[in-house]
């Protein structure tokens, strides 16, 4: 009997229906360490369900193809037809190029500059319609293979193309000096930085202790000019209030806080358990369409 893969947490509202998928919009947030999913109901303008599956004692992303077959035997309308499906594929490899200087014939090149060869991975450009710029990624073949076999109809998106566009269409209209946005991982974080509400900076930094973490983030702050004392820092990702690093902050920065959800979506109560900061990305990727 295949092994199955049960999900680390699942909520999902009454009014799901499985056989009802080409009525709703699946959306996945996808890395080595596992995959998170939101189904939305459009017609409610409503997320109905959440659902994730972390992957245990994975070496490459080579082996997510298998894992994400595991999740099948546990919930067999993950890969059901939907009316639409989005899939932010999670990696620190990425590079952003202003889009009056972007050539597609030249798209290694721009790779090649500043991120390492990946062999058996293909290049895929997005293109960020807020900001006036592409972003420029590799993803393993074999993902990309099986999702286009799971899900024919997917779009396929960098988590930092999605994690941009969605602050800049968020926060456009705020009027809010410095706003200065950490979205934290297991294993590095993203920085984006809007000046003037346009996009001024964005980075992936690796980290591997919380003093790595605050270095890293004090010394950027640094080098925009900013100051600890007064820029506007928005906290997302996986952390909270018993993480060190979110003890560091308290320690370092002065004004800080965790993202808030999007008002412009309505949630099932089902999700009331879920913190909204650790998702804000893939709850707001529809902002990409």
């Amino acid at each position: 009997m295949a092994l199955q893969l049960n999900p680390y947490f699942s909520y999902f509202d009454k009014s799901f229906t499985e056989s009802q998928t080409r009525n709703y919009i699946l959306l996945l947030q996808l890395n080595v360490h596992g995959v998170e999913l939101l189904i939305y109901n459009r017609e409610r303008n409503k997320f109905i369900g959440a659902e994730c599956f972390i992957f245990s004692e994975i070496d490459t992303v080579s082996q997510i193809p298998s894992y994400l077959g595991k999740i099948l035997n546990y919930r067999p309308s993950f890969a059901y037809p939907y009316n639409e499906v989005i899939l932010l594929y999670q990696s620190r490899y990425s590079t952003l190029i202003p889009k009056p200087l972007f050539s597609e014939k030249n798209k290694k090149e721009y790779l090649d500059f500043n991120q390492p060869y990946q062999e058996d991975c293909r290049i895929i450009v997005d293109n960020l319609k807020n900001n006036d710029a592409v972003n420029i990624y590799y993803i393993p073949h074999l993902i990309a293979e099986k999702t286009k076999e799971l899900w024919p109809n997917a779009k396929i998106l960098h988590f930092s193309t999605a994690l941009i566009e969605s602050l800049s269409i968020s926060f456009k209209n705020k009027i809010e000096p410095k706003p200065l946005f950490v979205n934290i991982q297991n294993d590095c974080f993203d920085l984006v930085y809007f000046k003037e509400n346009v996009l001024h900076y964005h980075n992936t930094f690796e980290y591997r202790t919380k003093e790595d973490f605050i270095y890293f983030l004090l010394i950027t702050i640094d080098q925009l000019g900013l100051n600890p004392e007064d820029v506007n820092v928005h906290i997302m990702g996986n952390i909270d209030k018993t993480d060190h690093k979110y003890r560091m902050l308290v320690q370092y920065i002065k004004n800080f806080r965790f993202i808030e959800r999007n008002d412009n979506f309505l949630y099932s109560y089902s999700l009331d358990e879920l913190q909204s900061h650790k998702h804000f990305t893939l709850f707001n990727a529809l902002q990409c369409e």
